[in-house]
């Protein structure tokens, strides 16, 4: 399937209760092709510069692999590189991910967890793999999903769907326990910063991000929150609150509300300078405000 705009793509997100905040404007284009089996699902997504907020998976067990070598990606603040990303239920994540990259996901039922899963506190946590344990995984799950795309029929018939998942569960515990987990914790108080902040700012829409009031509620110094923001955000406390605030007034002025203006809804999330509001938005989104609505009043006309 091809996601062809933001608010598309966020319908699928619902599940995970996450939200993608894009990093830059331009053609927006996410592909993901999906095969069901008997009680898991392992899909093949092409993802786009973002930052993901969220994550609770409950009930599921759900395991990231990297189909590439894009090693930029972070989660609270931490360095993925070349590992496997394991979430299970509530796992409260803020992952950077600052190029698109070609990812593989397996989501589980809890029902159908080997002892060892179900085992694993909520959260999430970083496998890393040796290289070849990697590329073993990769190719059996690559191998799962060229086999579906070629012969669909082969993948539909009688008992395939059972015995295809249980080799692939089988792929899975052997590349895990070749494995060895992160539990290296650096990063964990810039990640409790960073919610504190989104706490604070949610309260009130128009707070700005980096004034050195907001440090001092928090409690912490502008440094701190600056260096807290970098890390899990990748990039400044400015920057971060600019990107919210507009995605937010995007939300908004797609919802096309009779008697809404671009005026008081830039106002009402802290932009109070019209001029330099509009240029950020079309930077950031791609258009001018005044078209958001317009094809979204034209939409519901």
């Amino acid at each position: 399937m091809r996601y062809a705009d933001i608010d598309q793509f966020r319908v699928s997100e619902r599940y995970a209760r996450a939200e993608s905040v894009p990093l830059r404007s331009g053609q927006f284009s996410v592909l993901r092709a999906s095969l069901a089996l008997h009680a898991s699902t392992l899909s093949l997504v092409r993802t786009f510069p973002r930052i993901i907020k969220g994550y609770d998976f409950a009930g599921r067990l759900v395991i990231v692999v990297p189909m590439d070598e894009i090693g930029s990606t972070r989660v609270n603040g931490k360095d993925v590189g070349r590992s496997l990303i394991v979430f299970k239920g509530d796992a409260n994540c803020t992952v950077y991910e600052p190029e698109a990259r070609l990812v593989a996901i397996l989501s589980i039922k809890r029902d159908a967890l080997a002892e060892n899963w179900l085992a694993l506190d909520d959260g999430h946590l970083l496998l890393r793999l040796p290289e070849l344990a990697l590329d073993r995984l990769r190719m059996h799950v690559r191998g799962i999903l060229e086999t579906a795309a070629a012969h669909p029929e082969a993948i539909r018939a009688e008992g395939a769907p059972e015995t295809i998942e249980t080799a692939l569960f089988s792929a899975f515990q052997e590349a895990m326990s070749a494995g060895h987990v992160d539990r290296s914790n650096t990063r964990s108080r810039y990640k409790t910063i960073v919610d504190q902040i989104e706490r604070v700012v949610t309260s009130n829409q128009t707070t700005n991000i980096y004034c050195d009031t907001l440090a001092k509620e928090i409690g912490i110094s502008a440094r701190t929150m600056q260096n807290a923001v970098h890390a899990v955000c990748g990039t400044s406390p400015l920057r971060y609150s600019q990107l919210n605030r507009l995605w937010a007034v995007r939300r908004q002025l797609r919802n096309g509300t009779p008697g809404l203006t671009i005026k008081a809804s830039a106002y009402a999330h802290g932009f109070w300078h019209m001029g330099d509001f509009s240029k950020l938005y079309h930077d950031m989104i791609g258009e001018l405000p005044s078209q958001t609505l317009a094809n979204a009043r034209r939409l519901l006309a």
